[in-house]
């Protein structure tokens, strides 16, 4: 029986994921890293949606964005993830599911959430144990946060206004912020 359509909101900021099917590796060398972050810059130009933060895992994807009401979340994914897969396909003489079913997406209707989760998803690397520090990893918004390094994918996510007067102070701020998360985690860990 087949699956009934999804009940999302039209517009709002979204964290959203998605996973290679079977947890299998969706991006095998760094020019498939590459080439997802140029779709991810082609469609916010194509659908006019907001990406705030992310993170491109080994098997699977981060993404948290605002859309807007000129493309809504399902329009934005398909598109993404479909041409993402012809990619893969051609370049990897793939036959099958690249996707492990639909993406999930969870609403955040707050600041504080907002910032919980920027956090949980750019810290990602580090809990894979892909990296000791969240800035050693590339595939991220975590440098453009925390480091002011350039990255013409994303827009400014509204709570990192918020951190300080100015780039340095925000960047410190954020820094340490993470800091905190990562050795929260470690002694819940312990």
């Amino acid at each position: 029986m087949p699956r009934g359509p999804r009940v999302i909101p039209e517009c709002g900021v979204f964290h959203i994921t998605i996973r290679g099917n079977n947890k299998r590796c969706v991006f095998r060398r760094e020019g498939d890293y590459v080439r997802f972050e140029s779709l991810l810059y082609r469609y916010k130009k194509k659908l006019d949606f907001y990406l705030y933060h992310y993170a491109l895992m080994k098997n699977h994807i981060h993404l948290i964005l605002k859309t807007t009401e000129k493309a809504n979340i399902s329009k934005i994914m398909q598109g993404i993830s479909l041409s993402y897969h012809h990619y893969y396909r051609r370049k990897n003489r793939y036959v099958g599911h690249l996707w492990q079913g639909r993406f999930k997406s969870f609403i955040i209707e707050d600041n504080q959430y907002l910032l919980t989760a920027a956090l949980y998803v750019e810290k990602n690397p580090v809990e894979a144990g892909l990296v000791k520090d969240p800035s050693e990893y590339r595939w991220s918004s975590y440098r453009y946060y925390a480091f002011g390094e350039a990255n013409p994918i994303i827009d400014t996510s509204p709570i990192y206004e918020d951190m300080g007067k100015a780039g340095k102070e925000r960047q410190q701020a954020y820094r340490e912020l993470m800091l905190s998360r990562i050795a929260e985690s470690k002694k819940s860990v312990d």
